[in-house]
């Protein structure tokens, strides 16, 4: 899973595993240690959340985007590249963007492993 955050945008990429892994467990999550008992963690989680419109909340230093399980297995499935929803929040509007993680076009030698359960990517010439 990759997240990057700019301004008021987050953005979560999701590799076959790790939707794999959201639809049988429930929930895929990660973490930046920053020391002992310091982190900033995330995660995605099938759960009520409303169709096609991915929901983010932040607790306790814990960013959580959660996804209808339906739509989860869906975009597994289809060719749904991803979700983009605008979700309103105190003070404004948070951009929620949920993408399938696709394999690098041009990455570097070495780095293959990177790519092992992502998507095949559309870009890619046959």
């Amino acid at each position: 899973m990759k997240l990057r955050l700019k301004g008021n945008s987050i953005r979560v990429r999701l590799d076959r595993r790790d939707i794999e892994r959201l639809i049988d467990e429930g929930h895929v999550d990660d973490a930046v240690r920053f020391g002992p008992g310091l982190a900033f963690s995330y995660a995605v989680e099938a759960g009520p959340a409303p169709r096609e419109r991915p929901k983010v909340s932040y607790k306790s230093g814990r960013l959580t985007i959660q996804i209808d399980p339906e739509d989860a297995e869906d975009w597994l499935a289809g060719d749904r590249v991803g979700f983009d929803h605008l979700q309103e929040v105190e003070g404004g509007v948070a951009r929620v963007l949920l993408e399938k993680d696709f394999a690098c076009i041009d990455r570097p030698l070495g780095e293959e492993a990177d790519d092992a359960y992502a998507f095949p990517n559309p870009s890619a010439v046959c």
